[in-house]
């Protein structure tokens, strides 16, 4: 299964800047992924250029088995 984001917009329906763009979840065990899939305001994450980019869930990172955690 694909990436996926929270694509809640304001009531304008205007996209948020890049700055305030939603990162992307690809761990099943994120609760923070999990809330937003529940919400039903998601889509995958499927970016064609480089403005399309998100930053990872820092969640999603940190339950990531290959993370390492540095002292």
């Amino acid at each position: 299964m694909p990436p996926f984001f929270s694509c809640l917009q304001p009531e304008t329906g205007v996209q948020p800047p890049l700055a305030g763009r939603y990162p992307y979840h690809d761990n099943d065990q994120c609760p923070d992924g999990q809330a937003v899939k529940q919400a039903g305001q998601w889509q995958y994450y499927e970016p064609t250029t480089v403005a399309e980019t998100r930053a990872r869930c820092p969640r999603c990172v940190e339950l990531d088995p290959t993370h390492r955690r540095t002292a």
